[in-house]
């Protein structure tokens, strides 16, 4: 893994690099909620995502070649706090592509609905650590480690230089579960409320 190299992007990104966030996330996201915003909202959005002290983006570079990237919060509540600037604008995309289910699954979180199926103690788990929001790496560049080293690198600075004890992340994939768990040691505690499809929460000390 001598050719990984891990960046926690603090300033304003070149336009290349945002092509590259575009491109990566609504190929390897298409999931999320920030795959059904337009271009120019979606680069509101990191412009805003990177001058937050809550929020955090890394970069993961492989020989010189953007190849992945993270997301990170302290906790899942200021993924919407921290954008509130952007929601009529969100809104509005969001209705206009005709995305109801992204709507609908917003609400759930901003309303917390999205918990009730969690334990008392594991919704505080959520919502007091650090969160793994989104992560991906280039489909040909899966399969060798690389996301795991990644991933790795970025919990030992967090816990370092950041003093967090544990971080959670949620996911419908079968096959990122699977990373999770067996490549990471993270542990299940629940789900979260989605339509149509519930997320599976995973857990870590660090």
């Amino acid at each position: 893994m001598e050719g990984i190299n891990i960046k926690e992007i603090n300033s304003p990104l070149d336009s290349d690099s945002l092509t590259f966030l575009n491109h990566i996330l609504k190929k390897e996201n298409s999931d999320s909620i920030l795959a059904s915003l337009n271009k120019n909202l979606l680069n509101e959005y990191f412009t805003i995502l990177i001058k937050s002290k809550n929020i955090y983006l890394f970069f993961c570079e492989y020989e010189n070649e953007n190849v992945g990237y993270a997301i990170l919060s302290s906790n899942p509540s200021f993924l919407i706090n921290e954008f509130k600037t952007l929601k009529y604008s969100i809104l509005a995309e969001l209705i206009f592509t005709l995305k109801f289910k992204t709507i609908i699954n917003i609400l759930l979180s901003i309303l917390k609905i999205d918990l009730i199926l969690l334990s008392k103690k594991n919704k505080t788990i959520i919502n007091k650590n650090l969160n793994l929001n989104l992560l991906a790496i280039k489909k040909s560049f899966q399969s060798k480690g690389i996301g795991k080293e990644f991933v790795s690198r970025i919990l030992d600075s967090m816990k370092k230089e950041k003093y967090f004890s544990d971080i959670t992340v949620e996911t419908l994939n079968n096959s990122t579960k699977k990373f999770y768990l067996d490549k990471l040691n993270f542990f299940y505690i629940g789900k979260k409320i989605r339509l149509f499809k519930n997320l599976d929460v995973f857990q870590k000390k660090l």
